[in-house]
């Protein structure tokens, strides 16, 4: 083979690496609303009617999740549960059994500051209306006697859930999103996509993998003081971040606002702090945690969070205007300016 003809061919060799480098780097997207809000789904792949069948798999799992644990629609699996457990045992499906059981073990991991039992008080604050409102004394202790995770029974044998007391609910929005976009990620893997970002609704994001060339997906974490613009950054892979916060749900009573997030320890609203960021293995840790990490003071979350390096924390303390920065001690490098 001459010289020519050689460097020719690896010209062309060259060229092709470079089309199907390209190629891979091809970003697809799809959304859809979803539990209230917009989930979108990202994938990198080179077969584009793959990324959209991937794509549309995604969504549709979190939709699936969203008939299983919607407290909206009287006939999902978790409104039947919390409308019958209070008087007799519930035989749960495999999946919901186990859901419950993982709210079970984050309610201990987080010190009872993960509590999704809290449904008759967060409606008595009417957080699940457009117009809340701080309940009467005579509301908020009526609405604290039907919560406590300590009044839900499961009995592994029989696959059943019971509740203590008529009238509790368990309350999938802690968590809810969490696990839809930890679903929506096993299914992506499944469908074999190695690159992906799932988005439920903003407020959680997982990361499969990264994107082509790069260390992980670039997620901002917003200014709780204006909206489009960036506090932080993170970057992900194979793990997922949460941000929950005072800015945008919140009841202003007496000229105190109240946030959406109750304390189970008070039946209150936690105060103190504006907005926590937490970053975990899975979307339904992270989730979890934001609730530790709203309502703990700093000494306390340590302690919850002893052992749990892969767990980070950023958090605004004090009022949104004027709020000062904490990040868990081994999280240096993890929350970026740019």
């Amino acid at each position: 083979m001459t010289r020519r003809v050689r460097s020719v061919l690896v010209l062309a060799g060259a060229v092709a690496t470079l089309a199907a480098a390209q190629v891979e780097e091809r970003l697809h997207r799809q959304s859809r609303p979803v539990m209230g809000s917009l989930a979108e789904v990202q994938v990198y792949h080179p077969d584009a009617a793959l990324a959209r069948r991937a794509m549309a798999s995604a969504l549709d799992e979190m939709e699936r999740v969203d008939r299983l644990l919607s407290n909206y629609r009287p006939d999902s699996e978790l409104s039947r549960m919390n409308a019958s457990a209070g008087r007799a045992p519930f035989r749960a499906s495999a999946e919901l059994f186990a859901f419950v059981r993982r709210c079970r073990a984050l309610f201990e991991a987080t010190a009872g500051t993960f509590d999704p039992t809290m449904g008759a008080v967060v409606r008595a604050w009417g957080f699940f209306t457009r117009h809340p409102a701080r309940p009467t004394p005579v509301e908020a202790a009526a609405a604290r006697a039907r919560a406590g995770f300590d009044k839900v029974r499961l009995d592994e044998a029989a696959h059943t859930v019971s509740y203590a007391v008529d009238g509790l609910e368990v309350d999938p929005g802690g968590i809810g999103k969490g696990y839809a976009a930890d679903r929506a990620a096993a299914v992506l893997r499944e469908l074999g996509v190695a690159s992906a970002l799932v988005s439920a609704g903003g407020s959680t994001l997982y990361a499969v993998g990264r994107p082509p060339g790069r260390e992980g997906w670039k997620v901002a974490v917003r200014d709780p003081t204006r909206p489009m613009a960036a506090l932080r950054y993170v970057r992900l892979r194979d793990e997922a971040v949460s941000t929950s916060g005072t800015s945008q749900n919140f009841v202003d009573a007496g000229g105190v606002r109240f946030g959406h997030i109750i304390d189970p320890r008070t039946g209150e609203p936690g105060q103190g702090v504006c907005q926590v960021t937490v970053i975990a293995p899975t979307a339904t840790d992270s989730d979890a945690f934001t609730k530790a990490a709203f309502l703990l003071s700093h000494e306390a979350l340590l302690r919850v969070l002893d052992g749990r390096r892969d767990l980070h924390v950023l958090r605004v303390d004090g009022p949104c205007e004027r709020g000062t920065i904490w990040v868990t001690p081994w999280s240096s490098g993890v929350f970026l300016n740019d």
